[in-house]
């Protein structure tokens, strides 16, 4: 059974991640190396039972919603 208990850093780069951030530009943000931020999503892919980047991101927006926490995404404003 997966356990839900991200680490802060782990929570900090899936709060990147759900801006729609690379790994790249997650890596230049916290200034760290890419392996260290896939390395971080893989670890929360794990502990959550998430299969996918898009899976993750929906899981955390979830829970956010459900803890009654703001969402941290920012959406782009698609144009009128």
């Amino acid at each position: 059974m997966p356990s839900h208990r991200l680490t802060p850093t782990e929570q900090i780069i899936l709060n990147l991640l759900s801006q729609g951030l690379s790994n790249r530009a997650i890596a230049e943000r916290q200034v760290v190396s890419i392996r260290t931020v896939e390395s971080h999503i893989s670890h929360a892919l794990e502990k959550t039972g998430c299969r996918s980047r898009l899976e993750l991101v929906l899981w955390r927006l979830d829970r956010s919603q459900n803890e009654g926490a703001e969402p941290t995404v920012t959406l782009p404003l698609s144009p009128a």
